[in-house]
């Protein structure tokens, strides 16, 4: 089969460019206990071209196979003419020495060969069978503690590896981390990756090994290297990266992988750059909390403060780890995290041996990373106007003498304008919108049937927004209709998984309990934004409590009656997604026993 012509332009694949395009190299075998030298030259003739595996806007992935040892790779097809048109002749040339540098590690792609002909460069690499590491992450939505350790740990190590070749992936996330037939990763996609000097800087001037390597302009200063979600702070704020930059985006794919989201998300690429200077970001209930000390000391606003290579190693989530065996091992078998009811992330924290990995601060002084999750420090002007602080587990957390974290006030985004009747208070954000089936009930009301309570289920969207407010909401056509709506109350109001799958939780107020049955079972979420509502309310109030007329109004605004009001926006996809779903809560009368406990009717 001949390889893909692009589109717009026919393949030609003359004599002429079979030799003049062909790639030399020279191989050392051992025949017979002698070492020889064997010159191997390979073109487009070569190799039978297969199945597309993925395509980009100026290259093509094909399957194909050497036609001499029957050996499958990935052959990147570039087209010369759009590369060209499109001024990506320097980024082409930046992948292919980053990858001829890096050569043969298990952790990173290699390429084998590059040759040409008048159309296409090509691009001869490893066959990674299993595909992207976030394609794998999303038929699970989540790895349990083992499989994330695993593949962070092997991430780590191929971080530790380009780093000292002098490379800096500077792209680096769950879509460019590959998996083997042996589902071993691969780091791929280094077509913005920064090369450094062999003195070890970009521009000659050596920082001795430091993480801080690198750390110059970037060579787009005026535009976005990386992807939003994983990108560092000081990119953002001095428009450089540095190796630490690597280690940042660590911190949010370990996060993703046992969150099944990555820790930075808004609305849009501002929203979600704000959260990042701000480091803006919470834990879902129950997450490990090795993980999340570990996490907290790599989503740090100054790259000086993150933990380097050998600290990471030895964080106490590493400690089965064996590092001299880690590509050797066999992969654990996939499953998603499931979070054990019981103790929050603080009190598993209470519960964690100590750890004797120091970390540097600005002083020059040592810290026990057991405290350093109080003190991210501060880079520039990333956190001149915010006291020093950690990512809290959720808002609810916030004690009666804490005053309201302040935030940048965003504009609206798409999604709350299309919701703007219903959004009608002052600066009123939505939180997360999605399909429930929801039950309510008043303290002291128990059915008498289990079935009767699933018939009293209603079908409805549920909004949480940045007031406190949860609306749950009837989408017919294209009206939007308030059916209900629970004011968070700060202190007063709980909320919790009813079950151990994430396929509902329960939300109690003074006044009533409500139990939410989520079909896509990402209950964790909804906790999670539930109770950051929760918190907002909880700082407000405190920090309104005891100012007179203030308290008063406050007090007033927790209590205020259901809003009904209806749009004419567009609401017909939700409405599409929300027939027909069912949510089972158990059965049996020992479950139903329990269940009626737990709910509280």
């Amino acid at each position: 089969m001949e390889p893909p012509a692009h589109p717009g332009q026919p393949h030609k694949n003359g004599e002429d460019w079979a030799d003049r395009g062909a790639s030399r190299r020279v191989e050392h075998t051992v025949v017979n206990g002698i070492k020889t030298k064997v010159v191997v030259k390979k073109g487009v003739k070569d190799f039978t071209f297969g199945e597309t595996l993925g395509e980009g806007s100026y290259s093509t992935v094909v399957l194909a196979t050497d036609r001499q040892t029957l050996k499958e790779y990935a052959i990147k097809v570039l087209d010369k003419r759009h590369i060209i048109k499109e001024k990506k002749v320097k980024y082409v040339n930046i992948e292919k020495n980053t990858l001829f540098r890096l050569g043969d590690h298990p952790g990173v792609v290699r390429l084998y060969y590059t040759f040409q002909d008048e159309a296409s460069l090509y691009f001869v690499l490893d066959l990674a069978t299993n595909g992207e590491l976030l394609g794998v992450l999303k038929k699970l939505t989540t790895f349990d503690e083992e499989c994330s350790r695993y593949y962070t740990a092997q991430i780590l190590d191929a971080i530790d590896y380009m780093h000292s070749k002098g490379v800096i992936h500077r792209d680096l996330k769950p879509e460019n981390v590959l998996l083997d037939d042996k589902m071993r990763v691969k780091i791929a996609d280094f077509g913005t990756a920064k090369l450094l000097d062999h003195d070890g800087s970009a521009n000659g001037s050596s920082t001795n090994g430091s993480e801080l390597e690198g750390m110059e302009q970037s060579d787009r200063a005026n535009s976005f290297v990386g992807t939003a979600e994983y990108v560092s702070p000081e990119l953002l704020t001095e428009k450089s990266t540095c190796k630490s930059s690597d280690l940042w985006a660590l911190g949010c794919i370990l996060y993703q992988l046992l969150a099944g989201k990555p820790p930075f998300k808004a609305n849009n690429e501002y929203q979600t750059f704000q959260k990042i200077v701000h480091l803006d970001y919470t834990f879902p209930p129950a997450f490990p909390a090795t993980a999340a000390d570990l996490i907290r000391q790599l989503l740090v606003a100054n790259p000086v403060d993150r933990l380097t290579v050998p600290q990471i190693r030895q964080h106490a989530f590493f400690q089965s780890v064996d590092w001299s065996t880690l590509w050797k091992v066999k992969a654990p078998k996939l499953r998603p995290y499931r979070p054990q009811p019981g103790m929050t992330i603080e009190q598993q924290q209470l519960a964690m041996p100590q750890s004797s990995v120091q970390l540097p601060t600005h002083s020059g002084t040592r810290l026990d990373f057991a405290h350093q999750h109080a003190h991210h420090g501060s880079y520039g002007a990333v956190q001149s106007h915010r006291a020093p602080q950690h990512a809290t587990v959720n808002g609810a957390s916030t004690t009666a003498t804490t005053r309201p974290r302040s935030r940048i006030e965003s504009s609206p985004s798409e999604l709350d304008l299309q919701f703007s009747q219903i959004l009608n208070l002052p600066g009123e954000r939505i939180l997360r919108l999605g399909q429930v089936n929801v039950l309510s009930s008043t303290s002291g009301d128990v059915p008498r049937k289990f079935n009767k309570m699933l018939s009293r289920k209603k079908h409805r969207t549920l909004l949480v927004t940045s007031t406190g407010r949860c609306l749950y909401i009837e989408v017919s056509g294209d009206s939007k209709k308030v059916k209900g709506e629970i004011t968070l109350s700060g202190t007063t109001t709980v909320t919790r998984l009813a079950d151990e799958i994430g396929k509902s939780f329960l939300l109690e107020t003074p006044q009533k309990s409500y139990l939410f049955e989520d079909p896509a079972t990402r209950s964790y979420d909804w906790v999670e934004s539930i109770k950051e509502a929760n918190g907002r309310v909880a700082a407000r109030l405190a920090h309104q409590a005891g100012s007179g007329p203030a308290a008063a109004a406050a007090a007033a605004m927790a209590n205020q009656p259901p809003r009904s009001s209806s749009s004419n926006m567009s609401g017909k996809n939700l409405a599409a997604s929300a027939a027909g779903t069912h949510g089972v809560i158990g059965n049996g009368a020992e479950q139903k026993q329990k269940r009626r406990s737990r709910i509280g009717f």
